[in-house]
């Protein structure tokens, strides 16, 4: 075959009709890639398959409603209605004349209420007409006559009324009498209605969402989807409810019910994610809820990235390492670094309470959330950190302004060296030999620190009168019958409980064990007979006791000893508490002026300015009220 070059040409056609033809094909294959793949999205793969769910969740459901009618009654109930309906067809003639009587009447009723509309229009012009002319010139003639004729339209309009009146009731009675032929079918119609109202509306529905050629395959195929699809993205815009979004403030737009499209319908409660229902819709999402879907959505909950509907971009965020693997392999999963919201954790979703219910520290339904309030209020976090909420409360501590009364120094030190040691329940934490303080050369600087902080403590605390001085002796046994049967264990603790098993409530009150190795018999009288004589801020109320009665109390709380508490593991000299005092002194001040306060002090003035310094340090004003302290802020962050 000869070459196909014409003159002059150094291309081949056969050679360029391959080449072209080669590239329409690759052209050709790319665009239906590209259609296909932006056609084929994870959610509406989600969606199909919950067609097929709901189709069988529908099916029990209908399956379910059937059982419950008993298909006995409805038998007979249909049954009497043949019989109804065989006496109806019987009086046909008498039901045909009433009709035909009825609708004579109806007509007749059109016309008179025509009439009468009429003839008010015309009385309404007509009298205006004539007060308007009578008000501009009460002396013109023809005034008599024009009101006369005013007059007759007036009774002419009344008689019209009467008219319609007695043909409506004509109407209305003609209807009662042909509806009393029908009343039993109509009666018998409306209690097999109400018997199988269930089974029909769900008959109804699997008919609606059965898929068929046309909303299935035609609406939802690739490039004519954008006409009226089933499958589509479902979102919520909530306008009261912004994101800061590039510095801009949108409105919240979340499309989490796009993939889970049974969130706030009932009946999918046992269905893996993403089909399952929320729970509590009475609460959360339901219609009739105080949280519906269509206004609160999903996000101000939850967090994440409403507006992706893809799984990997929403920001869900993995309860467990297990978790994490999977997702990785199933949707490769990424910690979404773009955006600074990601989904809170399964079980953590009661923490966004707070951004509506702010300074409130009880929230209906948000059980997890009310604990971890009272927790904080308990543990006394409120005391460091100043919070929403938690701003007129007391110091979650005893005061320590008459510690001198109450405690003895060796005892403030084992309690404070370790709390626990000595109370398992007590909320008090650990300031010393922590787990970063516990080397030997920690030890040495803990027990200086320790012993300065009740040096301190004591040097300042204030005198206090007992109110009875000499005490009468008490008995145990019956001090013991008192505790357990007027109340005390509602609020104190006394056996080998911990924390965690008396739980916060039951640990409200101080712990009573080893109560007998930390004060006297004659404090814990003064205590019990009246809380509010040695503390008038005290919650502990007055219980009336006698006496005798407060004698057996704190005869009881006397044997409550035991051998609990943490002994000094370092020993120290006066110069190493120096040291210790310049260390604190040359943080604030250049290091002559801290050499020369220390020297300016004596040796008891040194343990006791270093105890003041540890306690600002250690913000243990911030629990107990403490002398000289007063006026110092908490020292934590807000």
């Amino acid at each position: 075959m000869a070459d196909k070059k014409s003159v002059g040409h150094a291309y081949n056609i056969d050679f360029l009709n391959v080449v072209f033809a080669a590239s329409s094909i690759f052209l050709f294959v790319s665009m239906l890639w590209m259609v296909w793949d932006d056609y084929d999205r994870e959610w509406k793969g989600y969606q199909r398959r919950f067609v097929q769910l709901e189709m069988e969740v529908t099916r029990a459901s209908l399956e379910a409603a059937n059982q419950e009618v008993d298909t006995r009654v409805i038998s007979e109930l249909e049954a009497k209605r043949a019989d109804a309906e065989a006496r109806l067809e019987v009086q046909t003639e008498q039901v045909s004349i009433l009709q035909d009587e009825l609708d004579v009447v109806d007509v007749q009723l059109d016309l008179a209420n025509q009439l009468y509309q009429f003839a008010k229009a015309n009385y309404d012009v007509d009298k205006y007409t004539f007060e308007v002319e009578r008000e501009r010139d009460p002396d013109a003639l023809g005034l008599d006559a024009t009101q006369a004729v005013i007059e007759a339209q007036y009774a002419e309009w009344l008689e019209l009324g009467l008219e319609v009146e007695r043909l409506t009731a004509e109407r209305n009675g003609l209807r009662g009498e042909i509806a009393d032929f029908s009343k039993e079918v109509t009666d018998l119609d409306e209690e097999i209605g109400e018997l199988t109202a269930e089974s029909r509306r769900l008959s109804e529905r699997l008919g609606d969402i059965e898929p068929n050629f046309r909303d299935e395959f035609l609406l939802n195929a690739p490039l004519l989807d954008f006409m009226a699809p089933t499958i589509t993205v479902q979102q919520v815009v909530t306008p009261n409810i912004l994101d800061d979004v590039n510095f801009t403030r949108v409105p919240k737009m979340d499309r989490c019910m796009t993939c889970h499209l049974a969130i706030d319908r009932e009946g999918y409660e046992d269905y893996p994610q993403p089909f399952r229902t929320h729970s509590n819709l009475s609460t959360y999402v339901g219609s009739a809820s105080p949280h519906p879907l269509e206004q609160t959505g999903c996000t101000v909950c939850h967090e994440g990235m409403g507006q992706s509907v893809s799984f990997r971009d929403v920001a869900h965020t993995p309860v467990s390492e297990e978790q994490l693997h999977a997702w990785e392999e199933a949707y490769n999963w990424e910690e979404p670094h773009l955006w600074d919201y990601p989904m809170l954790p399964s079980g953590m979703a009661e923490a966004s309470c707070a951004k509506c219910h702010d300074n409130e520290i009880h929230i209906p339904e948000a059980k997890s959330l009310n604990l971890a309030y009272g927790l904080y209020e308990r543990a006394g976090c409120a005391a460091c950190h100043k919070s929403g909420g938690f701003e007129d409360l007391r110091k979650p501590g005893p005061s320590l302004r008459k510690i001198d009364v109450k405690l003895t120094e060796d005892w403030v030190k084992t309690w404070i060296r370790n709390p626990q040691a000595v109370k398992p329940t007590t909320w008090m934490p650990r300031v010393w030999y922590n787990s970063n303080s516990s080397s030997p050369a920690d030890a040495k600087r803990n027990e200086v620190e320790i012993e300065a902080t009740v040096a301190y403590l004591f040097a300042n605390s204030e005198n206090h009168e007992f109110a009875v001085r000499v005490p009468p002796r008490g008995d145990a046994l019956e001090g013991q019958r008192l505790v357990e049967s007027v109340g005390c264990l509602a609020c104190h603790v006394s056996g080998n409980e911990t924390r965690t098993e008396a739980g916060p409530r039951r640990t409200f009150g101080q712990a009573l064990q080893n109560i007998g190795n930390k004060t006297s018999y004659e404090w814990l009288f003064d205590w019990v007979r009246n809380p509010a004589h040695f503390s008038p801020d005290t919650y502990m109320p007055d219980l009336r006791l006698t006496d005798g009665e407060a004698g057996d109390i704190a005869a009881y709380l006397m044997t409550l000893t035991g051998d609990g508490g943490v002994e000094a593991v370092a020993e120290y000299d006066q110069a190493y508490r120096d040291d210790v005092l310049l260390d604190y002194l040359k943080a604030v001040v250049p290091t002559e002026e801290a050499e020369a306060t220390v020297a300016a002090l004596s040796t008891d003035e040194r343990t006791v300015e270093l105890g003041r310094r540890v306690i600002q340090r250690y913000g243990c004003f911030s629990c107990h009220d403490i002398a000289g302290f007063e006026d110092t802020q908490p020292i934590g962050v807000e």
